[in-house]
């Protein structure tokens, strides 16, 4: 259920990067972010199509690399000793889940497979 609820928000968060980078918001917006809202608005189709998919690759990147960690098949030491790191699920009962358990399901395996089965 976490891979999933994931991979549908970071859908939705990459289809909006470059909405709200088109149409930036709030007081006193950057003169960097009215240039890169400026050099949007002048993409043809196919090149916002093409960023779009940069970003979306992006995204996916970061997101599948941070799972990777939590599944321990990625670390962030370089040395021979490893640490790791547990994700708990805290359910209102007070009812705790390990999101990332030792053995099971990779959760960076799971995101991928629901990241596919959206795009078909």
């Amino acid at each position: 259920m976490f891979t999933k609820q994931l991979a549908r928000s970071m859908a939705r968060t990459s289809g909006g990067i470059l909405q709200h980078a088109q149409h930036p918001t709030g007081r006193g917006v950057s003169a960097e972010r009215k240039a890169r809202a400026s050099w949007l608005a002048e993409m043809d189709g196919e090149s916002r199509q093409r960023l779009q998919q940069l970003v979306e690759e992006g995204v996916h990147a970061g997101v599948f690399g941070v799972l990777a960690v939590l599944d321990h098949v990625r670390f962030l030491e370089d040395g021979a000793e490893k640490g790791s790191f547990t994700l708990t699920y805290t359910a209102p009962s007070g009812e705790q889940t390990q999101i990332n358990p030792d053995r099971g399901e990779m959760l960076h395996d799971l995101y991928n497979g629901f990241r596919q089965s959206a795009k078909e």
